[in-house]
């Protein structure tokens, strides 16, 4: 119940001190609007969301973000029931949905992906009136080699489309490894303020695995 408490919190404060007009509202399995919202737009992504975030954004609508788990596809022996994972942005639209940019990876042999979900996170960093979606999750091994921890970056600075940017920090298991972080190229093209918040984000993710 901790990690449900501290999102509902970050979820007050988007609302209210980083962007008041924007109007962002987390759920849970367990929370009867949780249901109430798949009654109504259904599940647009393969397996069951584990949360589900809905952002109201003055002048452009409202966007539901979906980060579900589904069975695992490819063989997969990191535990007894591997997961892939299925996320994606919709825009509601006359009560359906409109799908703006999805995301996947998968479990396979004794590779799983997981979400974080204390750092993922939707914030308005540079203050355009637009919200960015920041998606966070690890890579989990039985190997010895550096696990990748991500915050991918969703935003939409240019027209209508949305944009993927990604930073990773390769986290080491061996004596003989160091840390280290790659930033791809759109990540090295975001606004400052856009690309401190991920990296912020980055490092609590890391402080709170390693």
């Amino acid at each position: 119940m901790i990690f449900r408490t501290l999102i509902l919190i970050a979820a007050c404060t988007i609302g209210i001190v980083s962007f008041a007009q924007i109007q962002t509202e987390v759920y849970f399995p367990a929370d009867k609007k949780y249901t109430e919202i798949m009654e109504d737009l259904g599940n647009p992504l393969s397996g069951n969301p584990v949360m589900i975030v809905k952002t109201f954004v003055p002048n452009h609508g409202s966007y539901v973000w979906f980060l579900n788990e589904s069975k695992a596809k490819n063989s997969a022996y990191f535990d007894n029931n591997p997961k892939d994972l299925h996320a994606g942005i919709f825009l509601e639209d006359h009560g359906g949905l409109l799908p703006q940019i999805v995301f996947k990876d998968f479990a396979v042999g004794l590779a799983q992906p997981k979400y974080l979900i204390n750092s993922c996170e939707i914030g308005d960093a540079n203050n355009d009136g637009f919200p960015e979606f920041y998606l966070t999750y690890f890579e989990e091994s039985d190997g010895l080699d550096a696990k990748p921890l991500k915050v991918i970056v969703y935003t939409r600075l240019a027209g209508d489309k949305f944009s993927k940017s990604k930073v990773t920090a390769w986290i080491p298991f061996q004596l003989e490894d160091q840390y280290r972080e790659e930033k791809d190229a759109n990540f090295r093209l975001l606004p400052q303020d856009i690309g401190r918040k991920a990296e912020k984000i980055l490092k609590v993710a890391k402080n709170s695995i390693m």
